[in-house]
C-alpha cells in the first residue's frame, strides 16, 4: 500500500478509496446535503401550518404521530449526513442512530396511512385489523436496518462509510412497499365503488377502464389526496429495485433510501395537514365544497380558508372505539365592512 505521505493529499478521505467508490461517495454527499436542505425548507414553509395544529386545534393522538414523524424524520436525514460529511470517532455508534431514526420515520410514517385508511374504511373491522397486522409488519421489518448496516473509517482518516447491508436489510423497504401499496389500493377501491355507480364489481371495472365515469373518478382521486400516496408508492419501487441491483456498492444501496423515506414522509404529512385543514375529504368519499383560498394577515402562519355564502356547521365526529376520529368545524367570520351576507369561513379538522 503507498505510504500516506506519498499522496498529494494524505488527509482526504477519497485518496483512500477506489474511483470509482470514492465518486459515489460524493455524489451520496451532494444527494444527502440536498435532501437535508430541502426537508428543511418543506417544513420552514410549513411552520405556519404547525403552529395552527400546535395551537389553533386539539392535539390528539394523530397530531402527536405527526409531529414525532416530521422531528424522526429531520433526525433521520440530519445523522446521515453527519455521518457521510463530519468526522467521527465512532462509526458504528453514528450508525445505530440514524438506524434507529429510521425505524421511527418508517413506523410513524406508516401510522400516517393507517390512520387514514382506517378512516376511509371505517366502521369495517376487518379492514382495521388488516391493516394493523400491516403496521405491524412494517415495525418488524424496520428493525432490521440496526442489525445489518455498519460504518467504519476511512483509510487512517476519521471519515465513515458504511460497509455492510446485508439481503435481509430489503425487508425494511419491501414491507413499506406493501403496505403503502394496499392502503392506496384499498382507497382506490373504496372512490371507486363510491364514484361509479354500477350493479356489480365486474361492471365497475369495466367502467373503470372503459372510461366512462373516469373524469368523475379521477376527481374525487384528486381530492382525496391519492395521487400523493402514488407518489409515496413509486418511491418505494425506485429503493427497492435499487437495492435489487448487486453491482451497486453499500453506498449507492443506501443513498436512494434517505431522500426516498423522506419524500414518502413529505407526501404522508402533507395529506395529513390537507385532512386537517378542510381541503380533503376526512372520508375520501365526501365531497369538498368550492373553495377560494387566501392566507390570513398573520404572517406567522398561513391557514387555508373556504369562503362560502352559508353559515351551516359540517359535523363529521364520530363516537367510535377507532382510533381515528374525524371531526369537522367550521367558525364563522363576518366581512370586514360588518355585512353578514358574505362569510369567510375557516374550516379545521382534527383527527384524533
Amino acid at each position: 500500500m503507498t505510504n500516506t505521505t506519498e499522496r498529494p493529499n494524505p488527509f482526504t478521505p477519497l485518496a483512500f478509496l477506489p474511483p470509482a467508490l470514492a465518486s459515489q461517495l460524493e455524489v451520496s454527499r451532494y444527494l444527502i446535503a440536498a435532501t437535508l436542505g430541502a426537508y428543511v425548507w418543506d417544513i420552514g414553509l410549513n411552520l405556519g401550518n404547525d403552529y395552527d395544529l400546535l395551537f389553533k386545534h386539539k392535539v390528539r393522538f394523530p397530531t402527536i404521530v405527526y409531529f414525532f414523524s416530521r422531528a424522526s424524520t429531520l433526525a433521520f436525514i440530519l445523522t446521515f449526513f453527519i455521518f457521510t460529511v463530519t468526522p467521527v470517532g465512532n462509526c458504528n455508534a453514528l450508525v445505530l442512530g440514524f438506524s434507529i431514526s429510521a425505524v421511527l420515520t418508517q413506523t410513524s410514517t406508516a401510522m400516517l396511512f393507517f390512520l387514514r385508511v382506517t378512516a376511509v374504511w371505517y366502521p369495517n373491522k376487518i379492514a382495521y385489523a388488516v391493516f394493523s397486522i400491516l403496521w405491524i409488519a412494517v415495525l418488524g421489518a424496520s428493525l432490521t436496518s440496526p442489525l445489518e448496516i455498519r460504518g467504519a473509517h476511512i483509510g487512517p482518516t476519521m471519515y465513515c462509510i458504511d460497509t455492510v447491508i446485508r439481503g435481509s436489510a430489503e425487508a425494511a423497504a419491501i414491507m413499506p412497499l406493501i403496505n403503502d401499496t394496499a392502503i392506496f389500493l384499498a382507497i382506490n377501491y373504496r372512490i371507486l365503488a363510491h364514484t361509479l355507480v354500477a350493479d356489480s364489481h365486474l361492471a365497475r371495472l369495466r367502467a373503470f377502464f372503459g372510461g366512462k365515469g373516469l373524469s368523475t373518478l379521477s376527481q374525487a382521486l384528486l381530492q382525496s389526496g391519492q395521487h400523493f400516496y402514488l407518489v409515496a408508492v413509486a418511491t418505494h419501487i425506485t429503493v427497492l429495485v435499487v437495492l435489487k441491483m448487486p453491482h451497486l456498492s453499500p453506498v449507492y444501496h443506501t443513498m436512494l433510501g434517505i431522500p426516498g423515506f423522506s419524500l414518502v414522509n413529505a407526501m404522508a404529512c402533507l395529506v395529513f395537514r390537507r385532512i386537517k385543514f378542510g381541503l380533503i375529504s376526512p372520508d375520501g368519499m365526501s365531497e369538498i365544497p368550492p373553495t377560494d383560498f387566501h392566507a390570513t394577515a398573520n404572517p406567522r402562519s398561513l391557514p387555508l380558508h373556504f369562503r362560502r355564502t352559508d353559515a351551516t356547521t359540517l359535523d363529521l365526529e364520530r363516537n367510535t372505539t377507532f382510533p381515528l376520529e374525524v371531526h369537522a368545524q367550521k367558525e364563522a367570520r363576518g366581512s370586514e365592512n360588518g355585512a353578514d351576507a358574505e362569510q369567510d369561513v375557516p374550516y379545521s379538522i382534527n383527527l384524533a
